[in-house]
């Protein structure tokens, strides 16, 4: 019984991850219908591919924030060996507000893009253009708050 409780809370705690998990799903099981199709049957779809696309899009950001959220994204390793807490606090707060220029830009003109693409669709499938590149504006957002709090944390570590 704790063990279902345990995935329903896990599911609660990190959607994100959730999601990128069932997009990955979908990316393996229409790539093989695809597949199946194309060389066993000589009946290709035209559609999979532009919705395989999107999947890559969205798993790609979904991923992002899921890895910032945990602190587990890369990171150069040997500034943690050679310099002190407290210096490699500050040269990865440098980092982070460089991380921070770029989703406050990332932001700015995902939110432009949208609205430059507001009427366009999709060849094969006609998903509204808006739906595919949503995530990139969408997924900056709290991908921005974790980059905060995972400074904040290092800070406070270093200096405690």
């Amino acid at each position: 019984m704790s063990g279902r409780f345990a995935r329903w809370r896990n599911l609660v705690r990190e959607p994100d991850l959730f999601a990128a998990k069932t997009i990955l799903l979908g990316f393996v099981i229409i790539c093989s219908l695809q597949v199946f199709l194309r060389f066993v049957l000589p009946v290709p779809l035209s559609w999979t591919e532009e919705l395989v696309s999107a999947f890559v899009i969205w798993m790609t950001f979904l991923g992002i924030i899921a890895v910032e959220r945990k602190g587990t994204h890369i990171r150069v390793e040997l500034i943690d060996e050679i310099l002190p807490a407290k210096a490699v606090a500050v040269v990865y707060g440098l980092f982070d507000l460089a991380i921070l220029a770029c989703l406050v830009a990332i932001i700015w003109g995902g939110w432009e893009t949208l609205h430059e693409t507001a009427y366009q669709r999709t060849p094969a499938l006609g998903i509204p253009l808006n739906l595919l590149i949503a995530i990139v504006p969408i997924a900056s957002v709290p991908l921005a708050f974790f980059v905060v709090r995972n400074a904040l944390r290092r800070f406070r570590a270093a200096w405690s």
